[in-house]
């Protein structure tokens, strides 16, 4: 009727069994606890974020065969995709000019502008970060990296998911052919990362020259799609009423504040001159009218008299390639979405310029400083307290509001990362952190 034989091991198995089978009851029920917890989180409602950078802020690709270049030296045929933007090794004095010639753009028809022949050009990982993280590859220089990164470790963001960058090719206006390209596909990048993220409205980022973007994107869509997809967007360093650097650009020529003996401002001027988008950000005349930004030949030039200045400097399309911009607005009040502003204030910011005599346009000027964030003026920078959906308005000073430190600014970073995450407690019925 019954048969057993035992060992020392199983004996002691058999005497603690049920100690055992305690254990892993109390194991089981734990996992199951705790993946519960897991699908309970990610059930919940999160808002997604799709990051705009500004001028010079997106990645730039090439692949060129051309037929001339400026230089024995410089390629011709780069025979697959190369890196265009940010290349520091391609803008060495050596370099520089085979650079300038493949990124300059050929403006003879000002309505028009176009890459050079022989020469095409793609943004880096649209919808991704890494093109909008670093303006470089190698990873040296910092754009929107902690910021994303602030994203990931705080609120458990992925990358290319809910987290997602929006480069374009900033050498073009808005309302150009690749403008409205880039328009199409944020529309679709939208959508994508609507329904990614089951139904939940997106929230725009936006850094410097993108806010200007968003706001003629904003413009071409439907109240009802605003509606359905944009939770909101946040302002960081708009450039609403024009940066007066953009006329020491075309002018001068601008360099970031490069040191000059590794990168000489002139030697940029040429390509920055057949960028429309210079133009479009000098100080639109309706705005700052009569208000006199360059002394030079005697003359003082206010925003009215950009044509005579653009003859006096030499530069013969200018008149004509500022005429197919200058009402591509820069800022509009009612953009038919909530609007968070931030941007940086006291800081050292070039205002006028005056040239010393016989030295216009080709010698650097002295600047005249007036407030703002060091890049974009402080007129200019408060227009967004005029957004009649204006939410959040924050203004900082100090050690890192300067205009492109204010992306790593860990203060600014937490005030971001609390508002997208406020709006995801809203989303789950969730109390609201006061901050």
């Amino acid at each position: 009727k019954g048969y057993k034989a035992v060992d020392a091991s199983s004996g002691i198995n058999a005497e603690y069994g049920e100690f055992y089978m305690f254990l892993l009851l109390i194991a089981s029920w734990l996992y199951s606890s705790q993946c519960k917890k897991l699908d309970a989180q990610n059930d919940k409602a999160v808002t997604p974020v799709i990051l705009v950078p500004g001028i010079f802020g997106s990645q730039l690709d090439g692949w060129y065969n051309k037929k001339t270049v400026p230089h024995y030296y410089c390629t011709k045929d780069s025979k697959t995709w190369t890196t265009l933007w940010l290349c520091v090794e391609c803008m060495l004095p050596p370099t520089l000019p085979c650079w300038v010639d493949t990124m300059k753009l050929n403006i003879s028809d000002v309505k028009n502008a176009k890459n050079v022949d022989g020469v095409q050009t793609k943004v880096n990982d649209f919808g991704y970060t890494d093109g909008i993280s670093y303006l470089d590859k190698n990873r040296y220089v910092v754009q929107y990296e902690i910021m994303v990164e602030g994203f990931v470790s705080k609120l458990g963001y992925k990358r290319g998911v809910n987290i997602r960058g929006a480069p374009y090719d900033y050498r073009y206006s808005p309302t150009s052919e690749v403008g409205q390209m880039y328009m199409t596909r944020l529309k679709y990048l939208v959508e994508e990362t609507y329904e990614l993220n089951k139904n939940n409205r997106v929230m725009f980022i936006a850094h410097s020259m993108g806010n200007p973007y968003l706001v003629n994107f904003f413009k071409q869509m439907e109240q009802a799609w605003k509606d359905k997809y944009i939770a909101g967007y946040i302002a960081i360093a708009g450039v609403f009423g024009g940066s007066a650097k953009a006329i020491r650009a075309l002018m001068s020529g601008e360099t970031e504040d490069l040191p000059g003996p590794i990168l000489n401002p002139l030697s940029m001027r040429d390509f920055q001159q057949t960028l429309p988008t210079i133009y479009w950000l000098m100080p639109p005349a309706k705005m700052w009218s009569d208000t006199t930004f360059v002394f030079a030949n005697g003359r003082n030039y206010t925003a009215e008299q950009y044509t005579a200045l653009m003859k006096d400097a030499k530069i013969p399309f200018g008149p004509a390639m500022y005429d197919t911009i200058k009402e591509v607005p820069l800022f509009e009040p009612d953009l038919g979405v909530d609007v968070y502003c931030i941007h940086g204030i006291n800081q050292t910011t070039p205002f006028q310029f005056r040239y010393p005599p016989g030295g216009f346009p080709d010698s650097r000027p002295e600047t005249i400083n007036g407030n703002g964030d060091g890049t974009v003026n402080v007129r200019s920078l408060h227009l967004c307290k005029q957004f009649k959906r204006l939410k959040g308005y924050k203004a900082v000073d100090g050690v890192w509001a300067t205009h492109l430190e204010i992306l790593k600014r860990d203060d600014i970073i937490d005030y971001i990362v609390m508002l997208v995450d406020n709006n995801n407690r809203r989303l789950n019925g969730e109390h609201v952190i006061d901050f």
